[in-house]
């Protein structure tokens, strides 16, 4: 959440990520502001939500608020302080990316190492402290966020604690946005209702990007193709028993041939 603090004429903007937040002029406030008393302010930001508590009577919009006592602030709302000093909650920033959003992502991507195939689909961290972390899609259901119950943690204070969920159905992958206040983007374009993806596409938590790879696909089966068998003998032929006369006739008369030619020889 953005803010601007106003004392005599100097404006110093700042930002703070979600959480509770002590703001003052004292060693131990997380936000030091000189000009303040110490331990003055405790602001507790969840989301789009702000809620104000000081140690002293202060006014939103010029209506008083006793100390110790939590108020709501919203964007736009400007808290008055002592010595006229002011602390203004700057309206969000218009979320939706412009047509170059695009490039640029895609730029960044430029001479990145191609990604090792994988049987399961991946998200890979792109940015932040979580650079080059992968994960496996491996569920039905992936939550991603910042709180202890996301499937994929992000260590962003600018990502929801419940920020965006992947469903997994039959080999399509879907991602939705969860209510975050900073949005989900896919290349640079905000996921308004449950988008697929695509290999290749950028998934953007709020300062995270995260690329996404779709599963490798299994090749296509051949079929086996059968063994040749080999060529079958011809069926053997069956002699008939009239040709089984003819050549016990043959075999005869070569015997008579033979007895003659030997009496002829010995007489």
């Amino acid at each position: 959440m953005r803010f601007e603090f106003q004392h005599l004429g100097t404006t110093t903007p700042f930002e703070l990520p979600e959480g509770h937040h002590l703001l003052g002029g004292g060693p131990e406030d997380h936000v030091r502001l000189e000009a303040l008393p110490p331990n003055l302010l405790t602001l507790h930001i969840e989301g789009p939500r702000l809620m104000v508590e000081a140690s002293r009577t202060f006014n939103v919009n010029g209506v008083l608020v006793p100390p110790g006592v939590s108020r709501l602030v919203l964007p736009g709302e400007v808290v008055g302080l002592p010595d006229t000093m002011a602390l203004s909650v700057l309206p969000e920033v218009p979320t939706d990316r412009g047509l170059g959003t695009l490039a640029v992502l895609k730029g960044m991507l430029t001479g990145l190492d191609a990604p090792t195939p994988s049987r399961a689909a991946t998200l890979t961290c792109l940015t932040g402290l979580d650079v080059g972390r992968t994960h496996a899609l491996a569920e039905s259901l992936t939550e991603l966020g910042r709180g202890q119950e996301a499937t994929l943690r992000l260590r962003d204070r600018s990502v929801s604690r419940n920020h965006a969920r992947i469903h997994h159905d039959e080999g399509v992958f879907t991602l939705e946005d969860l209510g975050s206040p900073n949005g989900v983007y896919v290349n640079g374009q905000r996921v308004r209702e449950q988008m697929p993806l695509t290999d290749g596409d950028v998934v953007e938590l709020g300062r995270t990007l995260l690329r996404f790879q779709a599963p490798l696909e299994d090749p296509p089966e051949t079929p086996a193709t059968p063994e040749s068998e080999p060529p079958a003998a011809p069926p053997k032929r069956r002699i008939s028993r009239g040709e089984w006369w003819l050549v016990a006739l043959g075999g005869t008369a070569a015997l008579a041939g033979l007895v003659v030619t030997y009496l002829l020889t010995t007489g």
